[in-house]
């Protein structure tokens, strides 16, 4: 008998969601992090090093809280190492406190702490570390970003790095992040997204002191490889320092990694100057909703009926959100807490398929690895076999507890790995 189909493999003919929580703390590039770095570097005037802003973001679901009188308290140190060639180069420590005035202000996935610290670094490729110490409790986290800087001083003109930018102020409101005229609060996740559908970011052009000509800026914005979207912009250049804030609107950006690559020219000049960048925009279920309401429905086949699905194809245009909503208040297990877990859960796994699973151009959760994945979660435990010599590759995923497992094989040896069963039949036709 074919190895392959003498795996018995079990599997729900409808929609089955079976746990309410994942057995492990799998993430991927575009989930939320509890702990986020970045940093801009920009031309110091006072000596050959450059300026170089690092930004940190802490959430305060990932602190211990105590009740002092009325409030909560939490308290952090943040050591931030600067490392070059796998060995510490520098480093600076930042501590401080979070307040909160519930309990449940303490859980909340949207409150946060934005701080920075700086350092005058020589240009070179190094290696940032943050490591979070939670004092009341001394758990630690930590995160690592390469940091490649590139000299700013040795001719002109020349551009600094991108600053991300959260939210912007035009007064002094916060004399730490306050440059040209302007309170700028750091974006250190570079996220953005349905809830920040403006992009907005800083840079800095410069050049000899007497040139007085415009600027021309070009702004790309790229998807994988593929072009998305290009802006301009035109300005007057400021002398040996010109500061640049924009605010691009991308709400009609769907979910991924893209690069902004910042092209500045100048008429009737040979001057040519270019940095990138990349940025996030965060997955949310909702900006599928208002982008592709077609797709938002179809992400639905592993939760849905077809009936439920039927209903909400049929949703009138301005209809669709009031819908869409309903429909995952019917799935609410505890619809008195503010959290839908079931909602929050299935967009977690989905977004995780989606990442780990696509192959050559199909969205990962349309894969027979990310159905199972999305259906039941991560495996308790995956078997790989991608060189036998007797088979084509494989993988089999154990679930324990619900005393499941699946075969996947990869026929054409290029990673699109096929679940099996132990009869003909088209998986799509269960979709």
């Amino acid at each position: 008998m074919n190895k392959y189909l003498a795996l018995i493999i079990m599997f729900a003919l409808t929609p089955v969601f079976l746990s309410a929580q994942d057995k492990s703390g799998l993430t991927d590039e575009l989930a939320p992090r509890p702990v986020y770095i970045d940093y801009a570097a920009f031309y110091d005037s006072t000596g050959d090093d450059l300026r170089v802003e690092v930004y940190f973001k802490i959430f305060s679901s990932v602190m211990t809280f105590e009740k002092r009188g009325d409030k909560y308290l939490a308290s952090y140190e943040m050591d931030i190492i600067v490392n070059k060639k796998g060995k510490q180069f520098t480093g600076k420590s930042k501590g401080g406190d979070l307040f909160a005035d519930s309990y449940e202000t303490t859980l909340s996935l949207e409150d946060f702490i934005i701080n920075k610290v700086e350092f005058y670094l020589p240009p070179e490729n190094y290696q940032v570390e943050g490591k979070l110490t939670d004092v009341f409790s001394g758990d630690q986290i930590v995160v690592k970003k390469d940091m490649k800087l590139k000299w700013l001083k040795k001719r002109v003109p020349n551009i600094s790095s991108i600053e991300f930018v959260r939210e912007v102020e035009y007064e002094k409101s916060n004399p730490f992040f306050y440059k040209d005229n302007m309170t700028l609060i750091p974006s250190a996740s570079r996220a953005y997204g349905f809830t920040l559908p403006v992009l907005y970011f800083y840079y800095q052009i410069y050049n000899n002191p007497d040139f007085k000509r415009d600027y021309f800026v070009v702004y790309d914005f790229m998807l994988d490889r593929k072009f998305i979207k290009s802006d301009t912009a035109m300005f007057t250049s400021g002398g040996s320092v010109t500061g640049r804030l924009e605010e691009i609107d991308i709400e009609s950006f769907l979910p991924g990694i893209y690069t902004i690559f910042v092209h500045v020219s100048s008429p009737g000049s040979d001057l040519k100057v270019e940095t990138e960048a990349d940025f996030i925009v965060e997955w949310s279920a909702m900006s599928i909703v208002l982008n592709d309401y077609e797709t938002a429905v179809q992400q639905l086949r592993y939760i849905a009926s077809d009936d439920e699905k039927k209903w909400l194809l049929g949703a009138p245009e301005d209809k669709r959100l009031e819908y869409w909503n309903q429909f995952w208040e019917s799935k609410d297990e505890s619809p008195r807490t503010p959290e839908n877990e079931i909602k929050e859960l299935y967009y977690r796994r989905l977004r995780y398929a989606d990442v780990n699973f696509g192959i050559f151009g199909r969205n990962g959760w349309k894969t027979d690895m990310g159905m199972v994945y999305i259906t039941f979660g991560p495996a308790d435990e995956i078997e790989r076999h991608p060189f036998d010599t007797d088979s084509k590759p494989y993988q089999i995923w154990y679930y324990y507890d619900e005393k499941l497992r699946f075969l996947f094989v990869d026929y054409n040896g290029y990673g699109e790995y096929e679940l099996q069963y132990p009869y003909d039949g088209d998986i799509r036709n269960l979709r």
